[in-house]
């Protein structure tokens, strides 16, 4: 038992030491594309490496060149494994590579331009506590190297060490902050198409539930009709009321069509032009009085709405045989107003007029409309609404 929890607590202090040694990078790799040509580009700023092989080259043996190519070479494999790293591997690595700069050292000085990688890599990777200690270690070690390791040239290994560790450092400090911009950007972008794809679903099933509603309704009512003259031996009625339901089934059929055309987003006056051929077809005179009006899409796809949904009204449940459309527009207001000649008294608001009146509400308008002299209703958006 003892032992069992003896494993456990050494287990679990592994697993927090490594929690440990992987907080103290962020979450971002160097490189995005895992596989690129262009991820060696920083690479050429560590042919500088090489300067001081080129102005040396008659007093150096061909071991202490061999050394330092293999050097160079260890070098930028570990920077290669390090740009698609986080975490304690990256830590590991970079680890290796400080060690690698120091021992380096010894054979050329060189290496002062190769601890400028790994400073840019701290600036980029590292947690904002972390930056700043890591950098000092890094600077403690040119310090150390150039005091005990490049003694012969301090000064040409210390100057170029430092101001280019320092440099890279604050660099790759702002890369960072440029890359975590970038992604609460792209996460912003894609929570607004997320919101908008909701947003537009529920248009949708709202759309569908206005046309449908009344529709299905009517469609059951009368099917329950028609089975209780089946029942009763009256096949005539019976046979009325089934022509009814398919009357009912055809028209709804024919608006969710429509309405699936109008997601491809009409132009109002285009709109109002087919609603008048509909009602033309139902043998009712229109008149067409329209403006040339400037609006976004949004509006412009609430004002149709309104005027088919009142067309449908007129259709259904008015006498009319006349019906005038008039579409204006004011300094800041657009006006969609439809009139008939039917002699309904009164109208009960229902799902169809308040569906109309909470999307002109959304937009920042207003619905308004009487039976005095036949029936009047008026969409206005803008600041009179």
């Amino acid at each position: 038992m003892s032992l069992n929890i003896l494993r456990l607590n050494v287990n679990n202090n592994k697993k927090s030491e490594s929690e440990k040694l992987v907080s103290i990078t962020t979450e971002f790799t160097l490189v995005e594309k895992r596989r690129s040509f262009w991820n060696a580009g920083p690479l050429i700023f560590s042919t500088f490496y090489f300067f001081p092989l080129i102005f040396n080259w008659a007093q150096l043996s061909v071991v202490n060149i061999a050394l330092q190519v293999v050097v160079y070479l260890s070098f930028v494999v570990l920077y290669w494994q390090s740009i698609t790293k986080t975490g304690n591997a990256l830590v590991m690595n970079l680890v290796l590579m400080a060690g690698l700069c120091v021992a380096g050292s010894w054979v050329t000085t060189g290496t002062s331009s190769l601890f400028g990688f790994i400073a840019f890599f701290c600036g980029f990777n590292f947690l904002p506590r972390y930056k700043i200690i890591a950098m000092l270690v890094i600077i403690a070690l040119v310090l150390l190297t150039a005091k005990f390791i490049a003694t012969q040239q301090t000064v040409y290994f210390l100057m170029p060490a430092l101001c280019v560790a320092c440099g890279l450092f604050i660099f790759g400090w702002m890369s960072h902050r440029e890359r975590v911009h970038k992604e609460l950007q792209r996460q912003s972008e894609e929570e607004i198409k997320r919101l908008g794809a909701v947003a537009e679903r529920e248009r949708i099933a709202r759309d569908l539930h206005d046309l449908l509603g009344h529709s299905l309704s009517s469609i059951a009512l009368k099917a329950e009709l028609a089975s209780k003259f089946a029942a009763a031996n009256a096949l005539e009625q019976a046979q009325s009321e089934a022509q009814q339901v398919a009357d009912l089934a055809r028209e709804a059929l024919s608006e969710v069509r429509q309405a699936v055309t109008g997601y491809h987003q009409l132009a109002l006056d285009a709109q109002l032009h087919i609603l008048a051929s509909r009602l033309k077809d139902k043998g009712i005179a229109v008149t067409l009085e329209l403006q040339a009006v400037t609006l976004d899409k949004v509006s412009e796809a609430c004002l149709c709405f309104f005027a088919k949904e009142i067309c449908t009204n007129i259709i259904r449940h008015s006498d009319a045989d006349k019906v005038c459309f008039t579409l204006r527009q004011t300094d800041n207001n657009v006006f969609v107003e439809i009139k008939d000649n039917g002699s309904i008294k009164s109208i009960k608001e229902g799902n169809g007029l308040m569906g109309i009146r909470t999307r002109l509400k959304e937009c920042g308008g207003q619905l308004f409309y009487h039976t005095e002299q036949g029936g009047y209703f008026k969409a206005v958006l803008g600041e009179a609404g």
